[in-house]
């Protein structure tokens, strides 16, 4: 799939990261998003155990006319991707062009500890999951002996649903660029995305004759002018997906020291979060898009009142 190369309205290019909790509650919550006028949300999927996001998705289709689902990440080791093309456009022909279908490889240990799934090597997994699961979504027919998977089948219904990935170095930005429809990058540093994902991006698409597919940022916001309040609702909020091994060496490769990283410093946190009152946020944001992202997801970050805040940061985007 192709993305047009002329920058769309901010209304468009900015969505909102809601996390999930039971699915009626995440069913009303997705119902006042969209009455406050945002046009895109994404939705972490969380662990083995929660409700299915998919399905509860679902539910919210028919409450909703207009909001476009992000799905950031179903971890590709829980489901095969035939199971998941066939879940992907059952939603999708319950809300047309509504759906942008996020996955990422997680962890090794959590895909044997859980589902017994060798992946062996991450990128390859990885590949040859796309490998089944975008001609099977995008032109209903696979055929295809591999290491991982196998599939013979046909759908009479495809559909253009955009494949993201979850990317945090340089293979799988490539990666992204030579198969998938964006990458979602969690907790990347704008300037890290800027000079190491866009090149590579861009590196990957040249090498197969793709147009460059989309950077989706991640921004986490917390609406407070109080710079200590931030920082502190910062390092509460994020300070777990920091010192994880994955994000950990991602942000040292952009710069960080491993003290900053593993301290969750303040030098660290003002690169990643943006804060300040309404105003101040949306400039900051537009800024950003300005700089040459594509797309953001703005993560709120609870500083003293989640629902009065996030409620806030809804109405903001609604208004872009």
């Amino acid at each position: 799939m192709e993305y047009l190369s002329n920058p769309r309205p901010p209304q468009e290019r900015i969505g909102m990261m809601i996390w999930p909790t039971d699915p009626l509650s995440l069913v009303n919550t997705l119902v006042n998003v969209e009455e406050a006028g945002v046009r895109q949300v994404w939705l972490p999927v969380g662990w083995a155990g929660n409700p299915d996001l998919l399905t509860t998705l679902a539910a919210a289709a028919e409450r909703t006319s207009r909001l476009i689902f992000g799905t950031a990440i179903i971890q590709v080791f829980s489901r095969h991707p035939v199971l998941l093309a066939t879940q992907a456009l059952s939603l999708y022909s319950l809300a047309p062009n509504r759906l942008r279908l996020g996955v990422g490889v997680g962890t090794t240990e959590l895909a044997k500890s859980i589902y017994g799934v060798e992946m062996e090597s991450q990128l390859s997994y990885l590949r040859e999951y796309l490998q089944v699961l975008i001609p099977l979504l995008q032109q209903g027919d696979i055929h295809h002996q591999g290491h991982f998977f196998s599939a013979d089948l046909s759908f009479p219904t495809p559909a253009p649903i955009p494949v993201l990935i979850a990317a945090l170095g340089p293979a799988t930005f490539r990666l992204a660029g030579e198969m998938a429809d964006g990458i979602l990058p969690f907790l990347c540093p704008i300037p890290y995305l800027l000079d190491t994902a866009l090149p590579a991006l861009s590196a990957g698409a040249a090498s197969v004759g793709r147009t460059r597919p989309p950077i989706v940022a991640h921004v986490p916001v917390a609406l407070t002018e109080n710079r200590e309040a931030a920082l502190k609702a910062g390092r509460k909020g994020l300070g777990f997906y920091i010192k994880s091994p994955f994000y950990r060496k991602m942000l040292v490769k952009a710069g960080f020291s491993i003290q900053e990283v593993d301290a969750v410093a303040d030098t660290l946190l003002e690169k990643l979060l943006v804060y300040g009152n309404i105003s101040q946020i949306k400039e900051h944001l537009l800024e950003i898009l300005h700089e040459g992202i594509d797309e953001l997801v703005i993560g709120p970050v609870s500083v003293s009142d989640e629902v009065r805040e996030t409620t806030q940061l809804a109405q903001m985007v609604g208004q872009l």
